[in-house]
């Protein structure tokens, strides 16, 4: 057993001590910090709870849009490996339509004759002969040399809207060129006429042309010239007034053979006869386009051609059950997790007597049998369907739903779809109940957000609480340590006096 003195020789043993104390009296601390705990966990539940609420609120606006309308999609349905694809708007009409892709767009693509690269042939179009003078003239005319010139031709490059852009190109060789030397400089002098009319904001998106030289053999050269937009409509027209490119047979309309120039694709003198424009028949009716893409030939409908067909094949066009029928789908999973979790959070454990973060809080708990409510009760102002359980969808016992019927719900979507939209958007439908029952919720002024502020509120106070018992504790340490020093002064003190009356009787 350890005596006064011994506790007071050992050091270490005060400390366990006062530990001890210390550790017995923080008691009240520690549930403090526990219960602060709980509360930042509670606020995290919270954070959790509104981001769900504010999903499913998200997704009942959109199902209510007027002008999202997503129970009034339209389906362009096309069979499979066919040439083309087809997105119907909301203003497609439903129905049938026979479609056959006769040609796809193609840019207008030109190519030089081809010409011997080391040769200095093309000299030839850039001399300026030179005058032979007249010395008989009063006063006399001196001679002067041949020179080489600068030659010039237009691009009309064809827009969206407006007219043609009139593209300038000049080109000046060096006298000692070759004729790969030539087509290179005239290719730069076209990109450079190019970037200049894109940086005046001359060009819009997508038009203009490239040139480059393809190099046939090792020892030939041609000029390439391409459009960047496709069909007849943006077909690379020219002026040629120093007869440089009819020199190189750039600016034959014909499709080119052999050695010579002229079109990859036939340029004709109309969409009608021309390779370049996209062609097919829509119900018997031949139609052209510039581009693979169409959106004006059917109301609603956007076309995308991709490959030519033997045969003419069937598009039809309805509601579309699919994209609906995932919007229902998209409400019933996230509504079951919300259920879900308020479900889950506002149970207490009968074994471990642990209870969810909204057990003590029945407005949050209440929530679940209001939704419930909310969806169970008849809408008045839709004839057709006025329950979900007409769609096929019941109410579990845990207050989820289950699409139990699907053909039930597929063929309401196909049949009546507005109907079933109506559920979600009409006056006393779902959506309205469920936003309005949201809105008491959400927002600066919400349930949701005045729980944060109490929480906030707590753990703050809480704070306050540890601190003031660091303080007490801290104070109480140093009480202990006080009178450990005292008692420890006392003990030397008697210690010291028992020495000197020992000596008294002791020789």
């Amino acid at each position: 057993m350890n005596t006064l003195t011994s506790i007071v020789n050992s050091g270490s043993l005060y400390e366990q001590l006062i530990t001890q104390v210390i550790a017995v009296e923080s008691q009240p601390k520690l549930k403090l910090r526990t219960e602060q705990t709980d509360q930042t966990v509670y606020k995290g539940v919270l954070s959790d709870f509104s981001s769900r609420v504010s999903s499913l609120n998200s997704l009942l606006e959109k199902l209510q849009d007027p002008f999202r309308s997503p129970f009034s999609a339209r389906a362009a349905n096309v069979p499979e490996d066919v040439g083309f694809s087809a997105l119907a708007a909301e203003n497609a009409k439903p129905g049938e339509h026979e479609i056959q892709v006769r040609q796809l767009a193609r840019a207008d693509a030109r190519f030089s004759k081809q010409i011997t690269a080391a040769d200095n042939t093309l000299l030839d179009v850039f001399v300026d002969p030179g005058d032979p003078g007249d010395p008989t003239a009063d006063p006399p005319i001196l001679p002067t040399f041949s020179s080489i010139g600068e030659r010039s031709f237009t691009l009309n490059i064809a827009q969206p809207e407006g007219d043609p852009v009139e593209i300038d190109v000049s080109y000046t060789p060096e006298d000692t060129a070759t004729n790969d030397d030539i087509l290179r400089g005239v290719a730069d002098a076209i990109t450079a006429a190019m970037d200049a009319a894109r940086a005046d904001g001359l060009l819009a998106e997508g038009t203009g042309a490239s040139a480059s030289v393809v190099r046939e053999t090792s020892d030939s050269s041609r000029l390439s010239l391409r459009s960047l937009a496709t069909g007849y409509g943006n077909r690379i027209s020219f002026s040629d007034t120093d007869g440089l490119l009819a020199e190189l047979e750039l600016d034959v309309t014909s499709v080119r053979s052999g050695s010579g120039g002229g079109a990859i694709y036939a340029v004709g003198s109309g969409p009608e006869d021309s390779d370049l424009s996209a062609a097919f028949t829509l119900d018997g009716l031949d139609i052209y386009r510039d581009t693979n893409t169409i959106e004006d030939a059917l109301d609603g409908i956007t076309f995308t051609l991709d490959s030519v067909m033997d045969e003419p094949e069937l598009l039809t066009i309805g509601a579309d059950t699919k994209g609906m029928r995932a919007e229902v789908d998209a409400f019933i999973e996230t509504y079951n997790e919300l259920m879900s979790f308020i479900g889950t959070r506002s149970t207490v454990n009968a074994e471990t007597g642990e209870r969810g973060a909204f057990a003590s809080d029945t407005a949050l708990r209440g929530l679940r049998f209001g939704l419930r409510n909310d969806l169970s009760r008849e809408i008045a102002d839709n004839s057709t369907f006025s329950r979900l359980a007409d769609l096929g969808i019941e109410t579990e016992r845990d207050g989820t739903l289950k699409l139990t019927d699907v053909s039930q719900l597929d063929a309401a979507l196909a049949a009546t779809p507005d109907a079933v939209g109506a559920l979600f958007s009409s006056e006393d439908g779902l959506g309205a109940r469920l936003t309005a029952r949201f809105d008491a919720l959400l927002g600066s002024d919400g349930t949701i957000e005045q729980r944060k502020k109490t929480a906030d509120a707590r753990i703050d106070q809480i704070e306050a609480q540890i601190e003031r018992w660091d303080t007490r504790l801290a104070r109480r340490e140093q009480t202990l340590r006080d009178q450990f020093a005292q008692l420890e002064a006392l003990t030397t003190q008697a210690q010291s006096q028992q020495a000197s009356l020992a000596s008294l009787f002791f020789f």
